[in-house]
């Protein structure tokens, strides 16, 4: 699975998943997006908590505003790598975003096992990643 994004860096780059890890693509979310705020600290605890047992958290942003998501990521202390959707006419292969946070789980093969659009608790998350990591 490719998308044509560009890291908060601005280094141009391809999202590939690794036959060796199991990726929350957390994103099409937004700085402004009140779910998401509420539950992008759940994706850094997640990220921390399994960051070293195969899995990978990316998250995609759809905002408008490059610096101000730049200085929001910052304020919110996320450690996770954010990249920002610059293009909404990018084939990104995930199809329209119609609601924030969109969340895309892709095993290890790199297909979409799991894919939910709205709120999503910790536990969630976690009944769908730990089989997947086995």
């Amino acid at each position: 699975m490719t998308a044509k994004i560009v890291q908060l860096t601005l280094s141009p780059t391809s999202l590939r998943t690794s036959a060796a890890s199991v990726l929350l693509d957390s994103a099409r979310f937004s700085s402004w997006c009140p779910t998401c705020k509420v539950e992008m600290p759940q994706w850094q605890k997640l990220y921390d908590a399994y960051k070293d047992k195969g899995f990978e958290l990316i998250a995609v942003s759809i905002d408008d505003d490059e610096k101000l998501l730049r200085q929001v990521s910052k304020e919110r202390g996320f450690t996770f790598p954010i990249a920002w959707r610059w293009d909404d006419h990018t084939d990104d292969n995930f199809g329209d975003i119609i609601g924030t946070p969109t969340l895309y789980v892709v095993d290890k093969s790199g297909k979409v096992a799991w894919m939910k659009r709205g709120r999503v608790s910790y536990a969630q998350l976690q009944e769908v990643i730990d089989p997947l990591l086995k």
